[in-house]
């Protein structure tokens, strides 16, 4: 029997990249997975029990809309994978505008709050053991140059799974981070196939070469799996090793 047969799934950010591969591999193993995302799908959804919602998930009655309507079509609402983001640097902090700055944090910081919050509310509600994985990144514990706003969205986003995790606890709901490091997505390939990219790649990340989408999809399968029950409030860094070496 599939892993997660008839489970209820919600994925933000599943049109494209990690959301995407996360979206189908639950699918893959039975389960009903809604997709909520600003963007429409992008490239082939080859399983049939994935449905699609827009959303904006910096926008709080957009998102509690949405997670209302998942449970109508669907039923209570046992694990969410929150990948929704602004990627990409945003330039010299000096020279940061508060606009800048409150897309990164409204999508990513905000927005993990927003999804976290109306999941977690509605597993309270319904006395449903679930599960919380947030998608943080490597910028959740360092950051590199020109990426302020999003290393300080992703940051927050740790302190929020730590936080999420103390109180849902005693509901038998545990949260957790993905942290990704470098990934290559339909977004992103173009970029890491740059020589200068590449070389890159290839010194900070003992691996020698970027993961992929499936790499965090798997990592979000065993977190909201069984095996899982007793982690919470805790990272799960896919980097290739990036974060354990020291550079001379």
């Amino acid at each position: 029997m599939p892993k997660f047969q008839d489970k209820v799934v919600v994925v933000t950010g599943g049109a494209s990249g990690i959301g995407a591969a996360v979206a189908n591999a639950f699918a893959s193993e039975g389960a009903h997975v809604a997709v909520l995302d600003i963007k429409a799908p992008h490239g082939e959804q080859p399983f049939g029990m994935i449905r699609r919602y827009h959303c904006d998930v910096g926008d709080e009655g957009a998102v509690e809309a949405a997670f209302d309507r998942v449970t109508a079509d669907c039923g209570a609402i046992e694990i969410l994978v929150h990948c929704a983001a602004v990627l990409g640097l945003s330039g010299p902090f000096h020279e940061l505008t508060l606009e800048v700055w409150k897309r990164y944090i409204d999508t990513n910081l905000t927005g993990a709050f927003l999804a976290s919050r109306a999941a977690a509310s509605r597993m309270v509600a319904t006395g449903t053991r679930g599960r919380v994985i947030l998608v943080g990144s490597v910028n959740s514990f360092a950051s590199e140059r020109f990426a302020a706003p999003y290393a300080s969205s992703k940051g927050g986003i740790r302190m929020l799974t730590r936080s999420a995790s103390i109180d849902l606890a005693r509901y038998g709901i545990t949260v957790n981070m993905i942290a990704p490091g470098p990934i290559a997505t339909p977004a992103t390939q173009e970029r890491f196939d740059t020589p200068e990219v590449r070389q890159t790649i290839e010194r900070v990340v003992p691996a020698g070469a970027p993961g992929k989408p499936a790499d965090i999809a798997a990592a979000a399968l065993f977190l909201a799996s069984p095996d899982s029950g007793f982690v919470t409030g805790t990272d799960l860094v896919v980097d290739g090793g990036m974060l354990a070496q020291i550079l001379s």
